[in-house]
């Protein structure tokens, strides 16, 4: 592929340090899907490009050049959206570490894929101006980022007193099996794939826990990439 220019709205999803003074940054591009970036100089006191732009899920605005099976490079860059509370309330730092670690591992195409870029996009700036009642966003996000990636559960396959088999996707009457969850939480997981206001879906500290397990288990059994996602124990310290 030769180089080319492009201009495009990006999400950081992973900055690692690489050197004394340079990053190499992975973003999920609006018009290019996944791609990488070295960034050089960023902790340096002249930088234009200062490393605070490239945390976890900034979103931002990019001119840059890729090709040539290569790390790009940026030309441009400012903030596409100022975060509020993003990047200061800790409850949703984690959840965004999250996150970041969950597309990192799930999302590897770097074909373009416009809805799932707005999905994303715009679930930040919800997260960024909720006020309270954001304790299921991760769930939330996950369950919903599935559709996009090509493995939503079946919830036509539901009825009273089924079971959620995480392994082929579908609810089915209880019997024994590794991959399924109990009647209980399979009609909890029920309510949060069919009911709108995802806010007022009321769930323990216990069944958030274990729908967390559940939500991290189906994307370990239908995605090629994730063997763990290590932010998860520090997520549960919020519930």
């Amino acid at each position: 592929m030769a180089k080319i220019t492009i201009k495009t709205q990006a999400i950081v999803l992973q900055a690692i340090k690489y050197g004394d003074s340079s990053l190499v940054v992975k973003m999920l591009t609006k018009e290019e899907g996944i791609q990488s970036f070295m960034v050089k100089g960023v902790f340096g006191k002249k930088s234009k490009m200062k490393a605070a732009l490239f945390q976890n899920m900034t979103l931002l605005d990019v001119v840059a050049e890729i090709g040539n099976n290569s790390l790009g490079f940026i030309k441009e860059i400012t903030l596409s959206h100022y975060y509020k509370s993003n990047s200061t309330d800790i409850k949703k730092i984690t959840i965004i570490l999250f996150i970041s670690e969950l597309l990192s591992k799930s999302i590897t195409e770097s074909e373009t894929d416009t809805l799932l870029f707005e999905y994303i996009y715009q679930s930040m700036i919800r997260l960024d101006e909720a006020i309270s009642d954001y304790v299921n966003f991760p769930i939330e996000f996950a369950l919903n980022l599935s559709k996009y990636l090509g493995f939503y559960p079946n919830f036509d396959t539901y009825s009273e007193g089924s079971c959620f088999n995480l392994l082929d996707g579908n609810f089915k009457k209880s019997q024994s099996d590794i991959y399924q969850i109990d009647q209980e939480l399979s009609k909890k997981f029920y309510l949060l794939g069919t009911q709108k206001n995802f806010s007022e879906i009321s769930l323990n500290n216990k069944e958030r826990r274990l729908l967390l397990d559940a939500i991290i288990t189906y994307y370990k059994l239908h995605t090629e990439n994730i063997r763990e996602i290590k932010s998860v124990e520090v997520l549960r310290t919020i519930f």
